[in-house]
């Protein structure tokens, strides 16, 4: 009798071993679904990575110790899968607003862009304008001057020979 064990004990062997069998198998599922999880982020965030396979580790290792603790890292875990799984979404929502805003300030951007390159050509064109009008002017004054002149000298020669 010494070396034999009672069948009650047995079986609530086999059932514990059952029992942190299933709860090992099903932190390591929701481990696995974690570092899923994570690999979607990864994209947006390292950090949220580091920080799942740190809290599924953490989980597997409470699960080996005993199935009290496995039960803890399996609540752990779906904790974590849920972090994650927020913190991707969270991410990807802070990405889709980062490129929002930087499309918005692209456009505008270009606006302001367009607006000064009319002002300019605006501008060159009151430019020209400007020295087109002061050219005709001074073409109009030149032929005012030399009309003038022309009936000055005309009028002095008339007066010399009069006068002469």
């Amino acid at each position: 009798m010494a070396g034999k064990v009672p069948p009650e004990l047995s079986n609530a062997d086999e059932s514990s071993i059952t029992v942190f069998k299933e709860a090992v198998a099903r932190a390591e599922n929701l481990g696995k679904a974690a570092r899923e999880a994570v690999e979607a982020s990864t994209r947006t965030s390292q950090q949220v990575l580091s920080r799942a396979a740190k809290i599924s580790k953490e989980a597997k290792e409470l699960a080996e110790a005993s199935v009290r603790a496995s039960e803890e890292a399996i609540s752990k875990a779906e904790a974590s899968a849920k972090a994650a799984k927020e913190a991707a979404e969270a991410s990807g929502k802070a990405a889709k607003e980062a490129i929002s805003r930087v499309e918005k300030i692209s456009k505008e951007t270009k606006e302001i862009a367009k607006t000064s390159a009319r002002g300019f050509e605006e501008a060159i064109s009151r430019a020209e304008a400007t020295i087109k009008e002061t050219r005709e002017t001074n073409e109009v004054l030149t032929r005012i001057f030399e009309e003038v002149l022309s009936k000055a000298k005309a009028r002095i020669a008339k007066e010399r020979w009069l006068g002469g």
